[in-house]
């Protein structure tokens, strides 16, 4: 009789892969993205993880395509120093055909390097399986589609306006889905699917559901919901939304599911200037409030070396220590690395 080690190895070698092992593969150093904003990074634990599936869903305007292109931005910037030579790529499934490249290129995105896919009339069938080859070629690390809810199944474009479909593209998804856990882990590659919200008409207490079924919602690791935060000025300062001529908005977070870290982290917020982008300095003191390496008295902010814990200096007013971090780049980075853990 085959002994179990020798069926373990047999199996392995006819998988051509590696899927059974004796022991639990130690799983706590997860590979991340990470965001601009250290503020963002705090609550998901330091970024986006790596080779699993992600759903950023909201309402319009909410900060889902923006948050995307960050995520993008910082992934392009990894990918260049893990392999200078042959940099792993981004996908970008345009499915709204909105892809915006001034305020990418103000986000950091390297736009001429992304391999889009603009569909005009290709089914969601058809471009999940696309996106699926993609990814089993082991040359794509990241694969951001906008929007899942806009995509049509096959059945709904065979039949004309007036008549009826039922399901969505939920069978595509829920069968895309289920491979793409898969490749993804194999591959290291990264799915960010952002969906959209519709009323859910199914509930007799109404509310709101998004679009692709129970299986997606179910096969991805990370699930955030996003959402228009406080208005502020160009000073920063809050402001109603009857205001005429905001400079901004925080972007609410909420981690609605989590298979990654621990779920103690549900609510997170970073800054996002219409003209200058995502404001990581301001987020940075904001976090390193937190964790001590800011001590706030009143309108004074005193900014402490991580390291020693030693004062370095004092300063009236969060613009102003906004303003010595942007002179100093080392002690930024400092607090960024300390800030995130």
């Amino acid at each position: 009789m085959q002994s179990l080690d020798a069926l373990c190895k047999e199996f392995n070698k006819s998988m051509k892969e590696t899927i059974v092992s004796v022991g639990f593969k130690d799983t706590d150093n997860v590979q991340v993205i990470p965001l601009s904003s250290p503020r963002a990074n705090y609550s998901l634990y330091g970024g986006i993880p790596r080779g699993r599936l992600i759903e950023f869903y909201g309402t319009e305007g909410s900060g889902k395509t923006t948050t995307s292109l960050d995520v993008i931005a910082n992934a392009q910037k990894i990918f260049e120093e893990e392999n200078p030579e042959n940099p792993k790529k981004v996908l970008f499934l345009d499915a709204e055909n909105t892809y915006d490249r001034k305020w990418a290129d103000k986000l950091g995105v390297d736009s001429s390097s992304i391999i889009f896919v603009n569909p005009f009339a290709q089914s969601a069938e058809v471009l999940f399986q696309f996106v699926l080859d993609a990814i089993e070629t082991g040359e794509v690390g990241l694969v951001v589609i906008d929007s899942l809810g806009v995509m049509l199944s096959q059945q709904a474009y065979d039949k004309d306006v007036g008549e009826k479909t039922y399901g969505g593209i939920a069978m595509a998804l829920t069968t895309f889905s289920k491979k793409a856990e898969g490749l993804c882990r194999k591959n290291n590659c990264t799915i960010i699917g952002i969906n959209q919200m519709r009323d859910n008409l199914s509930s007799p207490y109404g509310g709101t559901i998004t679009t692709g079924g129970k299986a997606w919602r179910h096969n991805c690791s990370l699930r955030i919901e996003f959402k228009r935060g406080d208005f502020f000025d160009e000073k920063g300062a809050k402001v109603s939304t009857s205001f005429e001529n905001p400079s901004g908005n925080l972007i609410q977070m909420s981690v609605v599911k989590s298979k990654c870290f621990p779920n103690d982290r549900k609510t997170g917020f970073y800054s996002l200037h219409y003209y200058n982008g995502i404001l990581a300095f301001d987020d940075t003191v904001d976090v390193a409030i937190k964790y001590g390496f800011v001590v706030q008295s009143g309108a004074w902010y005193a900014l402490v070396d991580p390291d020693t814990g030693e004062q370095i200096d004092k300063f009236q007013g969060k613009q102003r220590l906004v303003e010595y971090l942007q002179e100093h780049e080392d002690i930024y980075r400092k607090l960024c690395e300390n800030c995130t853990k």
